[in-house]
């Protein structure tokens, strides 16, 4: 990433047709890495364009789904799990879809990072805010939040508990846990408490419905433009706190720096 667009990377030369013409024009090759930021500026944007020919023109509804902090560790020492988030997401909202006898359009995008670097997965999702019936006729829907709140942690916990056997647990939140007992406690616990299921105002054009969805879905951990300052032993960069809207920096040794920021590079064909 650091060499995208120089010549390290190689470079096409382009010489002028017209004869004895000194004219030239070097074009250096980009990187094309999922965590360039400056690839992802332009995959995004060529992304838009396109979804723009491809999405129904109708009212989007954007949720994100979390969970709570102490299952975080979980799915980043089984990452296999994370494929699982998009369909337990899709789920909740196609089941009561069905019960109104409708059909609706779902886009899902995986984030596994914060705004600070640090690992917290979290699916954006967007549906259509209406679906074809049995007739093909379309008609609105409404998601209740706390209705989506309640299935989405009962199928994830469920998830968990039916993959005991199979999960890595030496985590920093589940290192004690000695057996099924325990786990199915800890599980409990979780279950319990207040999970963050965030609506976002709807959409109505699909411009901006497509614009919302290109930036979750293409853009890098972090954009150069939140970079403050490199020491040579230390990064510092900015990151909007969410817990009370203010803008902070937060400063990371360079060898922490690079680890956050891999570990974010989504794994090959996912």
């Amino acid at each position: 990433m650091l060499a995208c667009g120089s010549n390290m990377m190689g470079a096409k030369h382009y010489d002028c047709g017209t004869p004895n013409c000194p004219h030239t024009k070097v074009i250096c090759q980009s990187c094309k890495t999922k965590a360039c930021s400056s690839c992802g500026t332009k995959s995004t944007e060529q992304w838009i364009s396109t979804q723009l020919d491809a999405m129904p023109y109708c009212e989007h509804q954007h949720i994100t789904f979390t969970m709570p902090s102490e299952l975080r560790p979980i799915f980043e020492a089984n990452p296999i799990l994370l494929n699982d988030l998009f369909s337990l997401a899709a789920d909740t909202l196609l089941k009561w879809a069905k019960k109104q006898g409708l059909e609706v359009g779902i886009f899902g995008a995986l984030h596994t990072y914060g705004r600070g670097l640090n690992w917290h997965p979290h699916i954006h999702l967007s549906v259509t805010r209406g679906g074809l019936d049995k007739h093909n006729i379309w008609r609105s829907i409404y998601f209740k939040k706390m209705h989506v709140e309640y299935h989405w942690r009962r199928c994830l916990i469920g998830l968990l508990r039916r993959k005991y056997g199979e999960l890595n647990l030496l985590t920093s939140s589940t290192n004690h846990i000695q057996d099924s007992r325990q786990w199915h406690f800890f599980l409990e616990r979780q279950y319990q408490r207040y999970w963050n299921i965030h609506f976002a105002q709807k959409t109505q054009e699909l411009k901006q419905t497509v614009n919302y969805l290109g930036r979750y879905l293409k853009r890098p951990p972090i954009s150069a433009s939140r970079l403050r300052h490199y020491s040579g032993g230390t990064v510092v960069f900015k990151y909007l706190d969410h817990r009370d809207g203010k803008y902070k920096t937060k400063t990371l040794t360079q060898e922490e720096m690079i680890l956050r920021y891999v570990s974010h590079i989504p794994q090959h064909h996912f």
